[in-house]
């Protein structure tokens, strides 16, 4: 199978985007999260959302390249999906376990911080944004890891 990405592996150019975001997501969270440290709530904000938009996109890509492409095809072509489907389907499992509910709560998080945003801040608010904002931060890194992990497994060999 042609290698139709950027990358070099079988992944095509769709999966090789959304793989370098979710690679690059995590470090992007953790200037947003010293954005919000410095007290400077709108350029957290923002990039928030910006993130959140481009992490859509990104889930919408893969989704569209397994659904309608030949990622499908190009992971299963992996010589390590024979030797180790068990744990590649594990590893899978693990990973829309941690990475579905870490949308949800970011999706959450993000609208109702959106509408919180215009009173006085940090507010009441603060403590709780802070620690489900953590949570959604470990989950994107275990989400981010997990996903690195499957596409190096399916793609790279």
């Amino acid at each position: 199978m042609p290698t139709t990405g950027f990358l070099g592996t079988r992944a095509d150019a769709l999966i090789d985007l959304a793989i370098v975001f979710f690679v690059i997501a995590p470090f992007l969270m953790v200037y947003a999260l010293r954005l919000a440290a410095q007290r400077r709530h709108r350029e957290h904000r923002n990039l928030q959302a910006g993130l959140l938009a481009a992490a859509i996109v990104a889930v919408l890509m893969l989704e569209i390249s397994i659904r309608f492409g030949s990622a499908g095809e190009a992971y299963a072509a992996s010589s390590l999906y024979a030797l180790y489907r068990p744990q590649m389907v594990a590893l899978f499992v693990v990973h829309l376990a941690v990475a579905i509910p870490t949308f949800v709560l970011w999706c959450w998080l993000a609208a109702l911080s959106w509408r919180r945003f215009s009173h006085t801040l940090p507010g009441p608010f603060g403590r709780k944004h802070r620690r489900w904002g953590k949570l959604a931060f470990v989950g994107l890194c275990l989400s981010s890891a997990t996903g690195t992990g499957l596409y190096v497994m399916g793609f790279a060999f």
